[in-house]
């Protein structure tokens, strides 16, 4: 093996190695951020299925395959980050999960603005505390449940990119394909009417009587009866999309931030006008 194809390698690897770093805070900041400050000042909780959809298959499935990511085609002229707490590193995690923030924090602004929500708030005094595993059968939940997954998966995709020491991102089909799975399946679990899915995971769903109420008729699966009073957590239609493109939004502002501030113009334009001092080595 040429020094050329060890150095190409071996910086693969660094930044593959700080890629899943960055995704993995983003993951804890979301986890910590805002779902819990909203579990704690709501007193809600996401469903036990969806817990397991997001550390088992969705931290599971990203994390793993960003690290399939192979080498770039040619040797870089500078060398990947090693600072943790360096600017760009900073600049990088700072970024994605302030805009996480800011975006579930205002999706609850728009869901207190709908009328099909006014009067239908959570009430802890209205359900029953012990069933710790029944507090996501609320609309609060429910719009916690699809931001914060969205931005679980969008987590693990923004980090993909490494273009100076990293292949393509598009090059990553292992990546792209979990993550078009993922997509899919989220989606269709807020885009569609109840269903034996969405209702696994007791998200646009309901009781059997409540379902039939709405005019989607008597579902033929079995229901657990919803731990509030409403009996029912299902979004309507056009609500359900402008939720969807709220989401997508916020993945494409984190993206963008990472093509164009991380790793495009601004932060080429800041390398050229304030370079990092590097320790020079005298041999």
């Amino acid at each position: 093996m040429s020094c050329v194809e060890l150095l190409r390698q071996s910086r693969a690897g660094l930044a593959t190695s700080f890629a899943n770093f960055t995704a993995l805070i983003c993951y804890g900041q979301v986890m910590s951020g805002m779902l819990k400050m909203a579990s704690f000042y709501f007193s809600i909780s996401l469903t036990e299925n969806l817990w397991m959809l997001i550390d088992g298959a969705i931290a599971t499935g990203m994390m793993l395959t960003i690290s399939l990511s192979g080498p770039a085609e040619r040797l870089a002229s500078s060398r990947p980050t090693s600072r943790i707490l360096g600017p760009q590193m900073l600049a990088s995690v700072g970024g994605i999960v302030l805009m996480n923030w800011l975006f579930s924090a205002m999706s609850y602004v728009w869901l207190f603005r709908q009328d099909w929500f006014r009067c239908n708030e959570h009430s802890a005094a209205e359900s029953e505390a012990t069933k710790w595993w029944l507090q996501g059968d609320n609309y609060e939940s429910s719009i916690m449940s699809f931001v914060s997954t969205f931005q679980f998966i969008n987590n693990g995709f923004v980090v993909n990119y490494g273009y100076l020491h990293r292949a393509k991102w598009y090059k990553n089909y292992a990546l792209l394909t979990v993550w078009a799975f993922l997509m899919a399946f989220v989606s269709y679990m807020l885009l569609a009417d109840p269903n034996r899915v969405g209702c696994a995971f007791r998200l646009n769903c309901g009781t059997s009587s409540a379902l039939e109420d709405l005019g989607y008729g008597m579902p033929t699966w079995q229901i657990e009866p919803y731990n509030s009073p409403l009996g029912h957590n299902v979004i309507p239609q056009a609500s359900r999309y402008k939720l969807w493109g709220y989401c997508l939004g916020n993945m494409v502002a984190t993206n963008l931030w990472q093509i164009f501030v991380i790793n495009g113009p601004v932060r080429r334009l800041l390398q050229k006008k304030k370079p990092l001092r590097r320790l020079k080595v005298k041999l």
